[in-house]
């Protein structure tokens, strides 16, 4: 999904999100503080942890043009690739691989 600022907006706006609009909206948001502090993607690291009812790791080292992240869905280990410009679910990704 390509970050945007207004799907960040509305999704923080939204009461009684879905489980899929939640890991959309941590993901996204994650990307915006990326954006708001004017990092330097590529150059930056980063080893964030979320805890709480959906946990999600954000991890990525200097030099990489992606990261990854790792959320905990209902039990379910989801992966996603992302950088400052939006994510995409490894699995989906991998699917090409095949094709």
């Amino acid at each position: 999904m390509k970050y945007s600022e207004k799907q960040v907006k509305k999704l923080l706006k939204t009461n009684n999100l879905s489980i899929e609009d939640q890991v959309k909206g941590n993901i996204l948001n994650f990307i915006r503080t990326i954006h708001l502090n004017e990092q330097d993607f590529i150059e930056s690291s980063y080893g964030s942890k979320f805890f709480g009812e959906l946990p999600m790791t954000f991890q990525k080292n200097p030099g990489q043009v992606m990261g990854i992240i790792t959320a905990t869905v209902n039990g379910e280990v989801r992966k996603y690739v992302f950088n400052d410009q939006g994510y995409e679910e490894l699995g989906d990704l991998l699917k090409l691989v095949k094709e």
